[in-house]
């Protein structure tokens, strides 16, 4: 007798066919891609920016890996608390994802007694991404080219003296340096980093915290000066320039960790396959090389380590707050 399968049972065994050939891991792979979905990857600054770059690199490899199409929506605004609360109050079935600089959340949550909204609860982290190098920086007409440069213009000038505020971190690093070193800085707010780089090269400011590819950029057409590094330097950097703790500022460091996170009401299963897919995905070289062209340092710690790491942070921001007369 014939056995005549229709379509349905064909795709079946076609299906369990190609789940054989692939083994277990192909089959964990195939269980992620089923069903197929277009799945937004939320930023929250605008395009062409140092973090939508990142967006799109990491967006392009996920799609490739897996049978969804991973899509950078753009949501600017407070310094990226827009596109975080809008993430954290999604439903959380792993269709709405946010990549965000996790030490900016921990900062805001470290200035708030009460916060109201807890990005730190709201969120799950899905798994490290990368750090980039954050640089202070002086308009070049000053002539700055440390942090003694600084503090000696600082004490000997009975003038303010600018700075780009952007955010906690960096008010954190500023204003800390004002009191440790008794200078008259004063913050600018800016909402994203075209005006305010503008303003610093047009020297309405004179000072800022810059990602090492905006900095160098400028740094080689001659309108900036590189002051020091107000991150933490990990052993992974390449940079050669000392930081401000290394220049006699200890304790002044902001981090700059970036990790794909989703709302807390997130399946631990779907975390876990989603945390497959982006560690896979940050191991291929050229992925790897991508993000380094872009001046990233790619993140290689254990998801649970980082989260570990990330949650240890907050003591510091804390700190790190006092010392700057923000808390």
């Amino acid at each position: 007798m014939t056995n005549q399968a229709g379509p349905s049972a064909r795709r079946r065994l076609l299906s369990l066919a190609i789940a054989a050939a692939l083994g277990p891991l192909g089959a964990m792979r195939g269980a992620y891609a089923q069903p197929e979905a277009v799945r937004r990857l939320v930023v929250g600054y605008p395009a062409g920016g140092l973090a939508d770059r990142l967006a799109r690199i990491v967006a392009e490899a996920l799609s490739q890996a897996s049978s969804s199409s991973f899509v950078v929506e753009n949501r600017p605004g407070a310094g990226g608390m827009i596109a975080t609360e809008q993430v954290a109050r999604a439903e959380g079935d792993g269709k709405v994802l946010l990549l965000h600089n996790v030490d900016v959340l921990v900062s805001e949550r470290a200035l708030k007694a009460d916060p109201g909204f807890d990005p730190l609860r709201s969120l799950t982290i899905i798994a490290p991404v990368a750090r980039f190098e954050y640089l202070v920086v002086a308009n070049a007409k000053l002539g700055l080219r440390n942090l003694q440069d600084l503090v000696a213009l600082g004490r000997n000038t009975a003038t303010s003296i600018f700075y780009v505020d952007t955010g906690p971190g960096v008010r954190m690093i500023f204003e800390s340096l004002k009191r440790k070193y008794g200078l008259s800085l004063v913050g600018v707010p800016y909402r994203g980093l075209a005006p305010a780089m503008a303003d610093l090269l047009a020297g309405r400011v004179e000072l800022a915290m810059l990602d090492a590819a905006t900095a160098s950029a400028q740094v080689a057409a001659g309108k900036v000066t590189i002051l020091g590094r107000g991150d933490a330097n990990t052993a992974r950097d390449s940079s050669k320039v000392p930081t401000l703790a290394e220049q006699g500022a200890e304790g002044l460091w902001v981090d700059t960790r970036i990790a794909l996170m989703a709302p807390a009401s997130t399946p631990q299963a779907t975390i876990e396959q989603l945390r497959l897919l982006v560690t896979d995905v940050l191991k291929k070289p050229a992925v790897r090389s991508q993000l380094e062209q872009a001046a990233y340092h790619p993140i290689d710690a254990a998801p649970a380590q980082f989260t570990r790491a990330v949650a240890e942070s907050f003591d510091h921001y804390r700190r790190l707050a006092q010392q700057a007369g923000m808390l």
